[in-house]
């Protein structure tokens, strides 16, 4: 049997998990990011069949950050130069949400070994975190997005370390800035984007969605757009759990 064939075995009855949020307008940004606009431009009474177009960023709702899109010293790093595969890997959940931290706040190394010590699992070389801070309940098209987007936790410099020390493949979170603390607008250092995961090619996925839906295992998928020169790019992101 072909790996195809195999591959179309597993899927075609599986249960997957949609986990990223509907683009759509007036919802979260990050505070600097240009704004998503969709217009009807084509229409059924006006043209015969619909279409509309889309204005917005490359790090907008579900997406991922790949190294210029910090590191100035790794342009030759853009979207376009890497596989179609690289967002491809078994995943652990990390609900570290139970730590109650506020916006601003870190987790820290030992919390996260004491969680994978409750878990009795971890991630591993080549596998993919997903840290569920519970900052979905947050998110809304409406006037109050800014609470979702102005403000989160986020984690230790040892924490970050940690990850990079494993060579994951990617982090990813339901914030707006993944490892980033931020209150009022105003970032905290990012030891994820700017010290420890870029700049070694570890990827970092930003506004995932239903973490609550997701066992602490499973199989992550998400592929990015081909963009040339591309600081990042949407993903549409899904769990396969059996």
């Amino acid at each position: 049997m072909k790996q195809w064939e195999v591959l179309n075995s597993c899927l075609k009855n599986a249960k997957v998990i949609d986990l990223s949020p509907t683009i759509e307008k007036g919802m979260p940004k990050f505070p600097t990011h240009p704004a998503i606009v969709i217009d009807p431009t084509v229409t059924h009474e006006h043209d015969g069949y619909y279409c509309q177009t889309l204005n917005m960023g490359e790090h907008t709702g579900a997406h991922v950050d790949v190294p210029p899109h910090i590191i100035p010293s790794m342009k030759d790093k853009t979207m376009e130069t890497y596989p179609g595969n690289i967002l491809l890997a078994p995943a652990v959940k990390y609900d570290v949400y139970k730590f109650g931290k506020k916006e601003g706040e870190r987790i820290t190394r030992d919390e996260i070994l004491q969680l994978e010590k409750e878990m009795g699992d971890k991630a591993k070389e080549g596998e993919i975190v997903l840290l569920n801070f519970d900052w979905m309940k947050y998110w809304t098209c409406g006037a109050g997005w800014k609470k979702y987007a102005m403000g989160e936790p986020g984690l230790s410099e040892d924490a970050v370390a940690l990850f990079a020390e494993r060579k994951v493949k990617a982090v990813g979170s339901d914030t707006i800035a993944c490892d980033t603390p931020m209150t009022n607008g105003v970032e905290d250092f990012s030891y994820g984007h700017k010290k420890y995961w870029l700049p070694n090619e570890i990827f970092i996925m930003e506004m995932i969605n239903n973490m609550d839906k997701l066992p602490d295992r499973f199989y992550f998928m998400a592929i990015p757009l081909k963009i040339k020169n591309g600081s990042g790019s949407p993903i549409r992101p899904i769990a396969i759990v059996n």
